[in-house]
């Protein structure tokens, strides 16, 4: 069958390979987006302070991974964070800093042994979902 003039085939090779040339170039964005603010603290699209700690894919979607100091949390990257670090006053945002060393589990000062059990416990996700970027714990 023939679609404007093309075989069909061809027309389904050709949509295919747009969409994996445009998939590639939103993944190379959201690592960029990564690498300039991971580990910062972020508004996520429900409104909650978390850390902006990976970006992960589930085969459907891609996604902003962030960590609230408790749980982790995949927010489709069809939305936006809202970054905070030079964007507040420095000093509020070092009391976030400041705070998270204190109560964030992954940075409560234990045994290097046990918050690395936590980290991966808390890390550990459904097959078929996966981390695009590495896990970044540091507080930026």
């Amino acid at each position: 069958m023939d679609v404007n003039g093309v075989h069909s085939k061809e027309y389904i090779y050709a949509a295919q390979h747009i969409i994996v040339k445009v998939m590639s170039k939103v993944i190379e964005q959201l690592k960029q987006e990564w690498e300039e603010h991971k580990g910062e603290f972020v508004l996520t699209q429900s409104h909650t302070l978390a850390r902006f700690i990976a970006i992960g894919d589930d085969g459907d979607d891609y996604y902003y991974i962030t960590y609230d100091g408790r749980e982790i949390i995949w927010s489709s990257a069809v939305g936006k964070l809202i970054y905070l670090k030079g964007k507040i006053d420095d000093r509020d945002y070092k009391s976030f800093i400041r705070l998270a060393k204190l109560n964030h589990w992954d940075q409560i000062k234990t045994t290097t042994e046990s918050i690395d059990k936590y980290r991966k416990f808390i890390t550990t996700h459904d097959a078929g979902n996966e981390h695009l970027t590495d896990i970044c714990w540091d507080l930026n």
